[in-house]
């Protein structure tokens, strides 16, 4: 069988019918009932790709998408003195408190729990809602 690369893609048509599509990206399987439908769901999934967001994997911490999201998708939209005060958040709150859960694991009940131990800790309700934004980047 050849090795494919990384980002490489395909549609092919198995006995059921169904046209699966496939990307050598982990998470990425966009399945349709035709061709045109996979080709479709692939050219979403590849468009999220390259944004920065969509295709996970079931390994991808929290960290390494905040980080990924943060530096390749949402510094170049934001003004410097932003960046710093996202980067400051992200080091201090987000990543020790949230960063080790798996992306595809991560629950509105971690979040939820997230707001509360902060709360506790003292933050501001102002502090505490920026920390919701970023969280659910």
């Amino acid at each position: 069988m050849a090795q494919h690369g990384h980002g490489d893609c395909s549609i092919f048509k198995r006995s059921d019918g169904r046209w699966p599509a496939r990307m050598t990206l982990e998470g990425s399987k966009r399945n349709g009932k035709t061709r045109k439908e996979a080709q479709e769901r692939l050219n979403v999934a590849l468009s999220e790709h390259q944004q920065g967001m969509g295709v996970t994997g079931p390994q991808q911490k929290y960290e390494q998408f905040f980080v990924h999201w943060l530096e390749s998708v949402h510094k170049q939209s934001i003004r410097e003195r932003t960046y710093e005060r996202y980067e400051h958040m992200r080091r201090l709150h987000l990543l020790p408190d949230l960063g080790h859960h798996p992306l595809e694991k991560l629950s509105a009940h971690h979040l939820q729990w997230f707001s509360t131990s902060k709360r506790e800790e003292g933050l501001s309700a102002t502090t505490i809602i920026r920390l919701q934004v970023h969280e659910n980047a």
